[in-house]
């Protein structure tokens, strides 16, 4: 049969608007992006409740001082944070509209005895015990009736505490507050691919290390997308016996070329939605902290989508066309859906050294290179050399277009077989000779 693009594009058609249709793809559509959302929200939310809860918490803290070197220490502590690192009502401090302040009572015991007394009634919530070698060894106990795992504000208060009463009295006041609080208010500015120095703020930190996994992810899940759906449509169509009709219309080679047009288009359909709604809700942050994205990324971004796509799609085609049923499919595919993801278990020594070898193995090796290499290229002060994307792209495209040979084969043979899911030695065979 002559290879046809009308029919090509009739299956495509096909595919996209079957796809487009059906609830899931709305869902995914609209559900992703809300669910994503809203996980973000109540992460971001949850670490600034948790350092407000750990400040409001203690309220009260018990010393034992053996030292006497904190017999004239101030009490109550006040402490100072600004409103955007805290998320629950209190009164702003008195000389900075913007803070919230937080109080905590110094009561000092006579022993250790008395002072675990009254942190088990409940009197104090912690206790400091202050050995009287303290100045030669710097050994300090604190109790506390429960540990706050993902906040160590407490700990920074009695540090600064601590820090402020050994040498007030000794020094004035100014240089007392200065040596409890040294850099209270540092100003870190780094530098930016443009060559100048940028503030970076919590919120500048905050977006530095969203906008990257932003990105990649939003590249990751889209290619998944897509290559799910061929999975899905093979596998269905397989299963219920709908393949020997179109095969009696289109070629093999022409099905699977309509149905990797069709489903890419449904999934770029995907990622510009989620682009579009991620831009919208975001804007206001935009506007605050301003970001500088090239307009060639966008290029690069659609090209290993373009490319990922192709070699994911290719695999999960031929897993679809060997499989038995849409379990089984399933169970094959999601060890290569685990490799597209791989790079984010690194996500932290990715973004903290882009140009490491194994930033640069994981952004050239083809199941990783798409998701690893958008994650080098939006990490902040990074500089990937324009030769390492120009070489993942052309061997993401090799592996691409031979696994698309492959899977042809494979999809050409294994239409029509059922009952059986053949074995890897076979399926080799016909990658390599039908």
């Amino acid at each position: 049969m002559k290879f046809s693009w009308n029919r090509i594009r009739t299956v495509a058609r096909r595919e996209f608007v079957s796809t487009v249709r059906r609830k899931a793809f709305l869902l995914t559509l609209v559900g992703t992006p809300a669910y994503f959302a809203f996980v973000t929200f109540i992460s971001a939310s949850g670490g600034a409740k948790e350092r407000a809860q750990a400040l409001q918490d203690l309220r009260t803290i018990g010393i034992v001082d053996s030292s006497g070197l904190f017999a004239g220490a101030r009490s109550p502590i006040t402490t100072d944070v600004t409103a955007s690192e805290v998320s629950i009502g209190q009164r702003p401090g008195p000389g900075n509209p913007g803070s919230v302040q937080f109080r905590t009572d110094v009561r000092p015991y006579p022993d250790q005895a008395a002072a675990e007394t009254a942190l088990r009634a409940r009197e104090v919530n912690q206790v400091l015990i202050i050995p009287a070698d303290y100045l030669a060894t710097g050994r300090l106990r604190r109790y506390a009736r429960s540990n706050n795992l993902f906040s160590s504000a407490d700990r920074r208060v009695v540090s600064s505490w601590l820090a402020g009463s050994l040498v007030r009295g000794r020094v004035d006041s100014l240089l007392a507050a200065r040596v409890a609080k040294p850099a209270e208010h540092e100003q870190l500015y780094a530098l930016t691919r443009q060559g100048t120095f940028e503030l970076k703020d919590d919120k500048r930190e905050i977006l530095d290390f969203m906008l990257p996994m932003f990105f990649s992810l939003l590249l990751g899940l889209s290619i998944i997308i897509g290559g799910q759906y061929l999975l899905q449509g093979v596998a269905e169509e397989k299963e219920s016996r709908i393949l020997e009709s179109l095969l009696c219309q289109v070629s093999a080679e022409e099905l699977l070329a309509g149905k990797l047009f069709g489903l890419g288009a449904a999934g770029l359909l995907v990622i510009g939605t989620w682009v579009s709604v991620g831009v919208i809700a975001s804007g206001q942050l935009l506007a605050m902290v301003p970001i500088h994205i090239p307009v060639w990324l966008f290029g690069v971004a659609l090209a290993y989508f373009v490319l990922g796509y192709l070699f994911f799609g290719s695999i999960m085609t031929g897993i679809g066309a060997v499989t038995s049923n849409m379990r089984e499919a399933q169970q094959f595919s999601v060890w290569f859906t685990f490799a597209n993801f791989a790079p984010f278990i690194m996500l932290t020594t990715i973004l903290g050294h882009p140009d490491s070898m194994l930033a640069t193995g994981l952004s050239l090796f083809p199941p990783t290179a798409a998701t690893a290499m958008m994650l080098r290229l939006t990490a902040p002060s990074s500089a990937v050399p324009g030769w390492q994307v120009a070489l993942s792209l052309a061997i993401l495209g090799g592996a691409g277009w031979l696994t698309l040979r492959g899977a042809a084969r494979v999809f050409r043979v294994g239409l029509l077989m059922y009952g059986k899911t053949p074995t890897l030695p076979e399926i080799i065979r016909w990658a390599t000779r039908a």
